[in-house]
């Protein structure tokens, strides 16, 4: 919750911070800290790697969690397939494990 400031000293006091709320002034820079710290707590660590797939063209769900989730970097068409090359969290390499080039 942003402008924090523009409250009274005596409501700032009653305000609590919780795991999905963080109070702060971006104006006077008040909070930040508590705010930055809430968000490394809340990231999830997913490295990113690069990837080669050979996804058939009738994965339409797989493609699009690809388009969606990773950085394409290289896409070719070939015999029905779709060759996609990509940096790719390691969630999204779980999920379409089946589909890696060798």
């Amino acid at each position: 919750m942003n402008k924090i400031d523009l409250l009274s000293p005596l409501k700032r006091e009653s305000l609590i911070d919780t795991d999905s709320v963080v109070h702060i002034s971006a104006q006077k820079g008040e909070g930040l800290e508590r705010l930055l710290e809430h968000i490394d707590r809340m990231i999830e660590q997913d490295p990113i790697s690069r990837v080669h797939w050979r996804v058939p063209q009738s994965e339409g769900r797989a493609l699009a969690a690809i388009d969606a989730r990773a950085v394409v970097l290289g896409r070719e068409y070939r015999d029905g397939y779709v060759e996609i090359e990509a940096d790719a969290p390691e969630s999204l390499l779980r999920q379409l494990e089946r589909f890696l080039a060798t």
